[in-house]
């Protein structure tokens, strides 16, 4: 077992995972922190962050975790919390997961547009919003971890599999609800968006590859379960916990020669 524990230790190696309040990034925290990394939780709800890292039992002690708010929708945001990281450590960043999303939700444009609209109505302050945070959030934050990964390192955008094929509207059947057209655009510009890093930043020795994951169960109504299940050959939604070990193996040396790629991890969704 010496081999596999080498092959996936992180120790000490410190790890940006932006968005990990959420349920999926936290999920990553978890994992990368159980292989041993620094982990940092990036993100803009610091209550949700703080109660999340409370509750977590790490199996081993070597692991580290501390929480530094974030908002990726501007520079502002994103330079501040770069410079709170350098004051707090001088470790050269090993690893960036860029796993924050945002759809458009009406409370946070406040406006009286609606974000499940149709394409044909689909408000352009939700475009705007959700590009801002999904696809340049991701840039900016990739752009400014560059410089300070002096030793190398690897950075995962998570994508989706809206970002790799287009929202079935028959899963939604007529409650509403809609997969927006700018979460699914944005999304699919992180897989280019990685591309492109991978091929320019080799030479640091920087690795740049997408991880896209499927739904993930989260108490959505009966209807859509089924719809959503029927369409999936492993017949049920992603629980964070399935994701774990795609980061740990895309952040660690496990995958020393990959990068450029999309790891889809769907339950074979996009298979059929």
């Amino acid at each position: 077992m010496d081999r596999v524990h080498k092959l996936f230790n992180l120790q000490d190696k410190l790890i940006i995972v932006a968005g990990g309040a959420g349920q999926i990034g936290f999920a990553f925290v978890e994992i990368l922190a159980d292989a041993g990394a620094h982990v940092i939780v990036a993100d803009i709800d610091e209550e949700m962050a703080l109660e999340k890292m409370d509750r977590i039992e790490l199996d081993t002690s070597d692991g580290k975790i501390e929480f530094i708010k974030l908002d990726v929708s501007s520079k502002k945001g994103v330079t501040s919390f770069y410079k709170v990281l350098q004051k707090n450590t001088t470790d050269p960043i090993y690893g960036l997961v860029n796993s924050f999303h945002f759809k458009g939700n009406i409370r946070k444009l406040d406006t009286t547009s609606d974000f499940f609209a149709g394409f044909e109505e689909y408000p352009e302050e939700a475009w705007d919003l959700v590009h801002d945070v999904n696809l340049k959030g991701s840039f900016l934050m990739s752009q400014k971890a560059v410089p300070l990964m002096t030793d190398g390192g690897a950075i995962v955008n998570i994508s989706s599999t809206y970002g790799n094929v287009s929202p079935n509207k028959s899963i939604y059947g007529n409650s509403g609800i809609n997969s927006p057209v700018a979460y699914a655009s944005s999304k699919a510009g992180l897989i280019n968006l990685s591309r492109y890093m991978a091929t320019h930043l080799a030479d640091k020795n920087i690795r740049v590859n997408t991880l896209s994951p499927g739904g993930v169960f989260n108490n959505q109504a009966e209807g859509f379960l089924k719809n959503y299940t029927s369409l999936t050959p492993l017949k049920r939604m992603a629980t964070p916990k399935d994701y774990q070990g795609a980061i740990l193996f895309l952040l660690s040396g496990a995958s020393s020669y990959m990068t450029g790629a999309n790891l889809v991890v769907d339950g074979g969704w996009t298979a059929w």
